[in-house]
């Protein structure tokens, strides 16, 4: 009986008493929505912003150099046009030009009868000028602490003429390759190494296959060795294929023509690395 009155009175006070009363819950909500609904005009908006992108201090002077030195470099060379004698020498030797912008490999190949004969060089060979740098003078310091003029080297002293590096080689269908190292110097070509290349080997003759199969290869004897006949037959094997003096002036124009030119494509990449 005492559990069943307490269970009455407990449900009773329940009913009396709700949680909330309709006044209880009206303000309950205008709390609430005093809390979610502001006046338009304090309204807080998220906003989200791309990070600024930095620059050097010295981005804008650099650019500035470079678009001057592009323009430059671009109207010298519209008012040069095309040089003559690329396509003089060609027409004289019958090779033709391979190269690409941006590259410093050039190749040079030809048909001399049932021979297929592919010239290679590199534009980094005017590295081997004797004195690159157009105009200088060095000073030092003497003993009583007086600087002087020790040397004057002007861009018309330094000689036209330099080194350069460079690979033949001659292929028949039916037999092995003939592998030339060759150097021209003071328009005389020289024969560094005459190897033969088995064509089984050499079928791509680039990249680390070539360089794998040549120094595998038998190198040749040294040249200068070489009875004085035999070296004269050799020149005038290797003339006859257009691999003489006229090919090494050539060469030295040709770099220095490209040279120049990937200067200016240099400056264009360099301009738009910086604006980017």
């Amino acid at each position: 009986m005492k559990y069943i009155a307490r269970n009455l009175v407990t449900a009773a006070a329940r009913n009396a008493a709700p949680r909330f009363s309709q006044a209880a819950s009206i303000g309950l909500g205008a709390r609430m929505c005093a809390r979610v609904i502001q006046p338009v005009g304090t309204i807080r908006t998220l906003t989200t912003t791309m990070p600024m992108r930095v620059n050097g201090s010295s981005d804008s002077d650099l650019l500035h150099t470079l678009r001057d030195e592009a323009d430059y470099e671009a109207k010298q060379a519209a008012e040069e046009g095309e040089p003559e004698f690329i396509q003089a020498f060609m027409n004289k030797t019958g090779f033709k030009i391979k190269t690409k912008t941006g590259e410093q490999k050039v190749t040079m190949t030809k048909q001399f009868g049932s021979e297929t004969i592919t010239i290679s060089f590199d534009v980094g060979e005017i590295l081997n000028a004797e004195n690159p740098i157009a105009d200088f003078e060095t000073y030092r310091e003497n003993d009583s602490g007086d600087v002087q003029k020790e040397a004057e080297i002007n861009a018309d002293d330094t000689p036209e003429d330099f080194a350069i590096g460079f690979t033949a080689t001659i292929s028949k269908n039916s037999t092995d390759m003939l592998f030339l190292e060759l150097e021209s110097n003071e328009g005389e070509v020289g024969v560094n190494h005459m190897r033969f290349l088995s064509n089984k080997d050499v079928s791509d003759i680039s990249g680390m296959n070539l360089e794998w199969v040549r120094q595998k290869a038998y190198c040749g004897p040294l040249f200068g060795q070489l009875s004085d006949d035999l070296k004269e037959n050799i020149d005038a094997f290797l003339a006859e294929r257009n691999i003489d003096t006229g090919l090494t002036l050539f060469m030295q124009d040709y770099i220095e023509h490209k040279e120049q030119s990937e200067y200016l494509n240099w400056l264009r990449k360099f301009k738009s690395f910086v604006e980017a």
